[in-house]
């Protein structure tokens, strides 16, 4: 019945005022409890720059400060997000998955490091205080970058190996 008058009440102000004021003042109006429509309407869904609005995802540091964290926690996972951002904390996808996997936890469906960060993040508060703490101090999780030391090491035992070798070769005793 409600929705008859309405259509009939509508119909009425068409017939009068033309289909494109009242839906210009319809977008004006907009729904209760959201922000005036008018600017979206006129430019199509766009902002003053040009480009479509999206719903940006927030940054691992915007993430974690809106979580509810332990005190003997906070400082240790906000260092993990500020290094999870500059990707030296799980710096790429594949790091992400056999994080999940290596903590029993559903890999993302997502692959992209930014739609990992609720689960990523979800997982460090759950864990114990000095579990997390460890990951900090030991720079697990942190990628192909941190084997340049261990690269290192192999090519100077090489080195070594390939002098011990040679001095075998003369007939020297290299001991």
């Amino acid at each position: 019945m409600v929705k008859d008058s309405l259509s009939d009440t509508l119909r009425a102000m068409v017939m009068e005022y033309g289909f494109e004021q009242v839906d210009a003042s319809l977008r004006e109006i907009g729904p209760p409890g959201r922000p005036n429509q008018k600017a979206e309407a006129s430019n199509g869904g766009t902002d003053t720059r040009g480009t479509t609005r999206r719903k940006s995802k927030p940054t691992a540091p915007q993430y974690v400060a809106k979580m509810e964290l332990l005190p003997e926690v906070e400082p240790t996972v906000v260092e993990l997000a500020e290094r999870f951002q500059s990707k030296s904390f799980l710096p790429t996808f594949g790091d992400i998955v056999n994080f999940c996997r290596l903590n029993g936890i559903d890999e993302p469906a997502s692959k992209s490091r930014a739609n990992a960060i609720p689960r990523v993040f979800k997982l460090l508060v759950s864990m114990e205080p000095q579990e997390v703490q460890r990951i900090l101090d030991e720079g697990m999780f942190s990628g192909p970058s941190r084997l340049g030391p261990i690269a290192d090491a192999i090519r100077r035992n090489g080195r070594a190996s390939a002098v011990a070798g040679s001095s075998d070769s003369l007939g020297i005793d290299s001991r």
